[in-house]
């Protein structure tokens, strides 16, 4: 038998690898050499950036700035702060806290501005993203005169902190800061803080371009306010109700992200637009009035896993969208295209497509799609893993759903495009569509039949329930991540001689055993990347192109 290295890489392989590693090193480490926006940082353009002489150049000028801050790198702790000395080698970034014995969190918990370690006094410009996650003994919190950023997250689950000062020096506040601090009633800004407000004792973060930064369960927006950035509101927990003030004009992305006690936010007149995951995770809202001036709503479905929302209305006098036929959903009126839903959402004569993610994570059990809709995005039933009858009107002449399939099939039956968890695929079907079953398999034993030529991207993704999966003779293409992350996936037959594309099987954890046949010849990059109880294959002598990293993050150690 031939060793298989389960981490094995090219040289290639492995140099890019490290590349991409030395940049996101110096990434942290550097942030003047790379992009800055609002304290978050973006690697793409480096990333992505083709391997040219340029590229080149670059990576050894970060080779060379890495070798150089290696000695100027230190970490240490002092009074439960641990801190990390910065670029500059002059200044320190606060990582995290510990709370020592001594501390007494009946007082407030001063965040220092300046340091003195091994005799040498440092000042603290900067709070990392989570420093103090999960700090729940903590009631009241100074960050003190002297600190210039805040980064995302930092005071998440906070649990106990009940008040909260930001210091004029603070330049850059990140996003999420108070997510999950149930108990917060008071975040104070100081008055001469130049870019930065708590103005109207709001008890939130206001910057002097009069948008609402960041947000706690007792923020009342004052109405000099316009816009509500990302993630302001961002697991406000005990929040329950909401008016949002006429004068704002813009709600971000994610801005009420898992306030699961919302029941109720009234949209103000003046809004004109509304980001994108709005309202994910809502849990307890029941209703929504779009009003008449929004002009804009982010991709996907604004409500996603609002489990009880009922009632969506669009404003009457709106020229942009409508919620026509009382169907609880927003219809794009430029191509009547269904964007946005919860669970009671019908889909009516009038609605001609299914727009991308329209349905993500809304409890639906049954779909009928009418004669009028000729497009079905993809996407549109991501996250929708109950689903049990799908039936397509006679009349439609895009697609089909034969009598007892419970699937939505191209109308020449050729191509099953959306199955359930009660699906048949009935004979005469050729080809899987991409994402046809994405978390939605339930039976533990998968046999694809005879006939079927291909089977698409993501195919049967996070389908947890399949145990076993056979893949016939007929097959020749299997696309990428088609069965990635399926959790309980553990014995594949695979009965045609074809390649595995990449990532067909990664992720799944449970997988143990595979059989390839005669004939196959090869095996895509990172085909089974990270499938832990993957330890022994039998590759047959065909198998002329294995990539190396095939077997990435597995225990596989040899070829039977």
């Amino acid at each position: 038998s031939t060793p298989i290295k389960s981490s094995a890489a090219s040289d290639v392989y492995k140099r890019q690898e490290l590349d991409i590693n030395i940049l996101i090193w110096i990434v942290n480490k550097c942030p003047s050499s790379y992009e800055r926006n609002n304290g978050k940082q973006s690697l793409i353009p480096l990333i992505k950036m083709k391997n040219t002489g340029v590229r080149k150049v670059l990576f050894a000028f970060l080779w060379l700035t890495a070798a150089i801050q290696v000695f100027a790198d230190k970490t240490f702790s002092e009074n439960g702060f641990t801190y990390t000395i910065m670029e500059d080698s002059c200044s320190l970034s606060l990582v995290s806290y510990q709370a020592t014995a001594k501390t007494d969190f009946t007082l407030p918990l001063h965040i220092p501005a300046s340091v003195t370690h091994e005799g040498k006094t440092y000042p603290v410009k900067r709070i990392e993203s989570n420093a103090f996650k999960g700090v729940t003994a903590v009631q009241s919190i100074i960050v003190e005169e002297g600190i210039e950023t805040i980064l995302d997250y930092a005071f998440e689950c906070c649990t106990n902190l009940r008040s909260i000062s930001i210091p004029a020096s603070a330049e850059g506040i990140g996003k999420g800061l108070f997510g999950s601090c149930y108990n917060l009633t008071s975040v104070v800004v100081a008055a001469d803080n130049e870019i930065y407000d708590s103005r109207e004792g709001s008890n939130a973060i206001i910057d002097y371009n009069d948008e609402l930064v960041v947000a706690c369960s007792a923020t009342t927006i004052p109405s000099s306010v316009k816009s509500i950035g990302d993630f302001a509101f961002y697991r406000c927990n005990t929040m329950e109700h909401l008016v949002i003030p006429e004068g704002v004009e813009c709600i971000g992305n994610d801005v009420f992200f898992a306030c699961s006690s919302l029941k109720s936010v009234r949209l103000p007149e003046s809004l004109t637009e509304i980001g994108a995951n709005v309202f994910c995770g809502c849990n307890s809202l029941t209703s929504i009035v779009i009003p008449k001036n929004v002009t804009k709503i982010g991709n996907g479905n604004i409500f996603t896993y609002c489990n009880n929302l009922t009632s969506i209305i669009v404003d009457n006098d709106n020229q942009n969208f409508d919620s026509r036929s009382n169907c609880n959903g927003i219809i794009r009126k430029s191509d009547s295209e269904l964007i946005a839903t919860c669970r009671t959402t019908t889909i009516g004569n009038d609605i001609n497509a299914l727009g991308d993610y329209c349905f993500d994570g809304t409890t639906i059990h049954f779909i009928h799609i009418p004669e009028s809709v000729v497009e079905i995005s993809e996407y549109a039933f991501g996250g929708c893993n109950e689903i049990d009858k799908i039936t397509v009107a006679p009349g439609n002449q895009k697609y089909t759903s034969p009598k007892g399939s419970n699937a939505i099939l191209s109308k020449d039956g050729k191509t099953l495009l959306l199955g359930c968890r009660t699906t048949v695929i009935p004979e005469g079907v050729e080809a899987i569509g991409d994402r046809a079953f994405f978390g939605r398999y339930s039976k533990t034993v998968l046999r694809i039949p005879e006939n079927v030529k291909s089977i698409g991207m993501d195919a049967f993704a996070r389908c947890n329930a399949i145990f076993e999966a056979i893949l016939p003779k007929s097959l020749q293409e299997i696309g990428g991540f088609a069965f990635q992350n399926c959790a309980n996936l553990s014995v594949v037959q695979l009965l045609a001689p074809i390649t595995i594309s990449d990532y067909t099987f990664a992720y799944c954890y449970s997988l143990s055993t595979v059989s390839l046949p005669e004939g196959l010849e090869g095996i895509g990059c990172r085909a089974f990347y990270d499938c832990k109880s993957l330890k022994h294959i039998t590759i047959p002598s065909s198998a002329i192109k294995i990539e190396k990293n095939a077997f990435e993050n597995c225990p596989v150690s040899e070829k039977e």
